[in-house]
């Protein structure tokens, strides 16, 4: 019956890790979507997931929520280089919210 346990534990942290590695991927390519289509330029190319808890999806079913951060810039800032930061969230694998707090200035 131990071992059982172990198996199955062992088993939902591999299927944990798994869906976590995809979630990156997916909030790392919508940013880079993103920050593009809005002339910005995304920082060290990462996403750092902040937080995850359980939330009901659109299907009514228990899902995994993450929320993820990232950093970009202006290219065309007077301020080149000034981090701003943003943030992303999914349910599952499905982008829910985007948050890009950005001004463009005008020269």
């Amino acid at each position: 019956m131990d071992d059982l346990l172990l198996i199955i534990l062992i088993l939902v942290g591999i299927w944990y890790w798994w869906d976590t590695q995809q979630s990156n991927e997916i909030a790392l390519f919508v940013c880079k979507k993103k920050c593009e289509v809005s002339g910005l330029q995304l920082l060290d190319a990462t996403v750092t997931r902040q937080r995850s808890w359980l939330r009901r999806g659109s299907n009514s079913s228990v899902q995994i929520c993450r929320l993820y951060s990232f950093e970009y810039s202006d290219d065309q800032s007077i301020n080149y280089g000034q981090r701003q930061q943003g943030y992303i969230v999914l349910i599952g694998k499905q982008v829910v919210e985007t948050n890009l707090p950005h001004k463009k200035l005008t020269t």
